[in-house]
């Protein structure tokens, strides 16, 4: 009877985090997709899950708030309530607040935004931004903050993908092959090719064929420690980088990515859930 009962009880709690497993990734795959959203048959075909599963995931989702669905496209998105819990949240990882002085010197001498980014599973997210001039920022939907873009696109997020071993770069590429189409003329041998080109260099750039009309260079951040934290990098709106300015921002970048690397050790946080981005458990299965 007594054996029954474990294994019941064993079985529901396997039940129970294998929901909130399913429930989480339905929420960075969402994430992902930022407003644009995704529909019931997108999320089935990525996640490789029923859609009568995460049909009742997604309603008990909605119920808490957590994801919300548009009344006409009826595409599910990121709920109120996530904002809330980030707002929360924000005030124990100060790598934002550290990183805005560096940011806005790197804008002032480069005469460029400049941006602060960090890695989320396959994806990078902008976390902190400095225009040179605050009162005519940059307007470009791709490169917002809090926007999720694949790894690897824009100058920050290839710096850090960059900094990967050559098979998972190859196997984060492939994973979002069906998210490169809406960035310039990105492909899966393009942006192979430029992470090569950047492994090259030593620094990562892009150009139009990634993002339309921006052109980029980036620089890996890494910790006290020496690993992988982030990447600070520039983008340039309607102009092509020559290698002079390149070489010249890059000097700047190296300059600040130490600055910030010694702030960070004497900020003495634990930056370990930063650092952790980049661990084996974001490989793909």
């Amino acid at each position: 009877m007594k054996k029954a009962e474990n294994s019941q009880k064993e079985s529901e709690s396997i039940s129970g985090t294998q929901s909130i497993e399913r429930a989480a990734r339905i929420l960075r795959e969402i994430a992902s997709y930022s407003a644009h959203g995704l529909r019931l048959v997108d999320l089935a075909r990525q996640l490789n899950l029923k859609r009568t599963t995460i049909h009742r995931i997604l309603m008990c989702l909605i119920r808490e708030g957590l994801v919300m669905q548009h009344p006409t496209t009826l595409r599910y998105m990121l709920g109120y309530s996530l904002f809330e819990l980030g707002l929360t949240a924000a005030s124990q990882f100060k790598l934002r607040e550290i990183c805005e002085p560096c940011l806005e010197r790197i804008a002032k001498k480069t005469g460029h935004t400049a941006f602060m980014t960090i890695r989320s599973e396959l994806d990078a997210i902008s976390i902190a931004r400095a225009d040179p001039d605050p009162t005519k920022p940059m307007d470009e939907p791709a490169i917002e903050l809090g926007v999720h873009r694949p790894l690897g696109v824009g100058a920050g997020s290839l710096a850090i993908l960059i900094s990967l071993p050559d098979d998972e770069i190859e196997r984060i590429v492939s994973a979002n092959a069906r998210r490169l189409g809406p960035y310039g003329k990105l492909t899966v041998p393009l942006l192979l090719q430029l992470a090569r080109e950047a492994q090259e260099t030593g620094y990562s750039s892009h150009d139009s064929r990634m993002l339309d009309g921006l052109s980029g260079v980036g620089i890996l951040v890494r910790n006290s420690e020496g690993a992988p934290l982030g990447a600070i990098s520039i983008t340039a709106k309607g102009k092509i980088l020559s290698p002079e300015e390149k070489r010249e921002i890059m000097t700047v970048l190296n300059r600040e990515s130490r600055i910030l690397q010694n702030q960070i050790h004497k900020a003495n946080i634990d930056l370990e859930e930063y650092s952790k981005r980049f661990g084996s458990h974001h490989l793909i299965n």
